[in-house]
């Protein structure tokens, strides 16, 4: 029956794409037309086919977050931004923020201007914290729900993609300074740009430090060059942790409206204090992740047709270090695609299609690492932890196609991409969806699609052929509008894991199956010009496989040199995040000059494991406040300033760590200023 099941799927899918094209061939007449399906609402997202459109008819569900609304409400980092999203959720670590979405996590594909933030070489490395400056961003683009048709691997449970703003979004200069207590972080942001008609540039520099609380640590483990440990009244000692610090600058610059050059070079460094409460056991962290791009893209019709070439290079080294043991992994990528466009119908479908090829090139990446607190207890005095690496290259060839088709109260579409990856199995993703808009108040999408996620080095290694993590989704969505002053968005989703695989400080889990339904609900009223209020709800239920661990400890060496190595086996329960989530708005404008945002968040409980499943612990409901005042042209017409307080409720139940639970920063207050010139 299953098999049967997936023959009628695969039936009906390539006869909807035969539809479609059968609607291409009779309309080869050129229209110039540059953006499709207008006039729905100005929020436009350029992920979802590649080129600019409405959110609302885009072929997926997507949003739109724009600058002003970031600085209305305080956020100060990317993290924050879309922690307040339906479907998302976002909790500190010691490092730095962790993204889960639709209860999947480290399953976002993070883009900067069209260009991927992430690396093949690990996955739990996200620019959302101050390692990215939003004083730069035009707005966020946001799909929940697989993309890997148009963006390939990776593009798992949904993308986020940074636009920075242009020349002309700037036209001068501008520049801003933020403060905040009671742990200081001190931040400075300059911008230039101008709009000269035949082309416009943009160049910005950002510079923030951070300093952080002060513990008791484990200060020394090993002397420089020596192979074993200090002994152990040598260890403890007491020291601050260094301040955290950011630099980035970026630039861009666009010739006529075919030609786009780009670039951003970023520094980060972060400085933690790792602790681990059942061993009364703390010691310091650091990650470094310098990260760099380049990128063009040039566009031309041709014909009847619109030709795009684009490429880039990245490269991201990856340092991390705890205690006086460091380890370091670097990712270059070299991509290049060429896309051929075809509007048709007269200007009411689309026809995409491109290939694509991308080389990654990963040194000293890191196959597993022994568990930190197992080594730093008194009782060790003899061994030191292991961080096998090992350098390795990949090649991705992709080919890909997405058609949709307009009429005056729906639309379809549906798309197909094939990727041939060098060490995995060849696999094949696919979208088919279906919008029904009976008026201008009411839109309704289905939609069905597949995505694949790269797999970690330690599976990659040695190994062809393999079958990487899939997701399969299914959402519903219903958006309505009641006149201008009341909008709604309802959806309703099913993700199909298979193969999923869990990363944990102890290794990877076996390959597991699930299934994740939810619900998101989210709504906005704006009663009279000066008042708006907004809000949005989630609802979560995984049921499958838990997270299957085996874990090789260490190996036995026999006097004939024959090696046995030992596993630990145990099972820890699928970590989704918070089953519930709700957030709730005000945004307050009584007069020309002030503004007034606040914003109230509940995160349900959920459920963690420590210790190989020995140790499960139950993260409290939290409720968190935020409060931004702004100023705006108060002093002068060219100059904003704004106080923002973050975590008003002082809510310090404990939250997930690294090796355990630990204490979340409390109160804590941001002031800004921003001039234009």
């Amino acid at each position: 029956m299953e098999l049967k099941a997936k023959n009628i799927a695969k039936q009906a899918w390539f006869l909807a794409v035969w539809l479609l094209l059968l609607q291409i061939l009779p309309g080869w007449a050129r229209d110039n037309t540059k953006l499709l399906f207008v006039g729905e609402d100005l929020s436009i997202v350029t992920i979802a086919s590649k080129r600019a459109e409405s959110a609302r008819s885009a072929p997926a569900v997507a949003s739109v977050r724009s600058d002003e609304r970031l600085k209305q409400m305080g956020i100060q980092t990317l993290g924050e931004a879309i922690g307040l999203e339906p479907g998302f959720f976002t909790t500190q670590r010691e490092w730095g923020t962790q993204p889960f979405l639709r209860g999947v996590e480290d399953g976002i594909l993070f883009l900067y201007d069209s260009v991927p933030l992430t690396s093949d070489a690990t996955k739990s490395i996200h620019p959302m914290d101050e390692d990215l400056s939003l004083f730069f961003v035009k707005r966020l683009e946001i799909i929940r729900g697989p993309g890997s048709v148009l963006w390939g691997p990776d593009a798992f449970a949904g993308i986020v993609n940074v636009v920075p703003k242009r020349g002309r979004d700037i036209n001068g200069i501008r520049s801003d300074v933020i403060y905040s207590t009671p742990f200081g972080k001190e931040q400075v942001d300059m911008a230039w740009g101008k709009n000269y008609g035949l082309w416009e540039a943009m160049v910005g520099l950002s510079a923030s430090r951070i300093r952080p609380r002060i513990r008791d640590y484990i200060v020394k483990f090993q002397d420089q060059g020596d192979s074993g440990p200090v002994p152990p009244s040598e260890r403890l000692g007491k020291e601050g942790v260094d301040d955290s610090s950011n630099l980035e600058l970026l630039f861009n610059f666009q010739w006529k409206d075919w030609l786009d050059l780009s670039g951003r070079w970023s520094e980060m460094e972060k400085n933690y204090v790792l602790s681990e409460f059942e061993r009364n056991l703390s010691w310091r962290g650091q990650r470094k992740r310098p990260f760099r791009f380049i990128k063009f893209e040039a566009r031309h019709p041709v014909g009847p047709f619109t030709l795009a070439l684009d490429g880039y290079v990245n490269e991201l080294k990856f340092r991390q270090k705890e205690i006086d043991i460091s380890w370091e992994q670097t990712s270059r990528v070299y991509y290049g695609e060429l896309l051929l466009e075809r509007e048709f119908a007269k200007t009411r479908g689309l026809f995409t299609a491109g290939l694509s090829l991308r080389r990654n090139l990963i040194t000293g990446a890191v196959l597993g690492k022994s568990f930190m607190p197992d080594f730093l207890q008194p009782e060790n005095e003899l061994f030191t932890p292991t961080i096998p690496q090992k350098d390795f290259d990949t090649s991705l060839k992709s080919a890909f196609f997405q058609v949709r088709r307009h009429w005056p109260r729906f639309d379809i579409w549906a798309g197909l991409r094939m990727d041939d990856h060098s060490q995995y199995d060849l696999t094949w993703s696919h979208n088919l969806g279906l919008s029904i808009h009976p008026g201008p108040d009411w839109y309704l999408k289905l939609l069905y699609g597949t995505a694949f996620r790269t797999p970690y080095n330690q599976q990659l290694i040695g190994r062809k052929g393999l079958d990487p993590e899939s997701v399969k989704n299914i959402s519903l969505a219903l958006y309505w509008r009641s006149k201008p002053t009341l909008k709604g968005e309802l959806c309703l989703y099913w993700n199909r894991l298979h193969n999923h695989v869990k990363e944990d400080p102890f290794g990877l889990s076996n390959p597991g199956d699930g299934d994740i339904f939810g619900i998101e609900l989210e709504s906005s009223w704006k009663p009279d010009q000066w008042l708006k209020l907004w809000a949005n709800t989630s609802l979560i239920h995984y049921t499958g496989d838990e997270n299957a661990f085996k874990v090789k400890d260490f190996v036995f060496i026999k006097p004939d040199g024959t090696e046995i190595p030992h596993y630990s086996e145990w099972k820890s329960p699928f970590e989704k995040g918070p089953g519930a989530m709700a957030r709730l708005g005000l945004i307050a404008r009584p007069t020309n000059h002030w503004e007034l945002s606040t914003v109230l968040t509940y995160n349900g409980p959920w459920w963690v494991t420590y210790e190989k499943g020995k140790i499960h612990k139950r993260i409290e409901p939290r409720f968190l406040m935020d409060v931004t005042l702004r100023a705006r042209g108060l002093l002068h017409k060219n100059v904003d300033i704004y106080l923002a307080i973050k975590n008003l409720l002082n809510n310090r139940d404990l939250i997930p760590g690294t090796y355990s639970t630990f204490e979340p920063q409390g109160v804590s207050a941001f002031t800004g200023l921003e001039v234009r010139f």
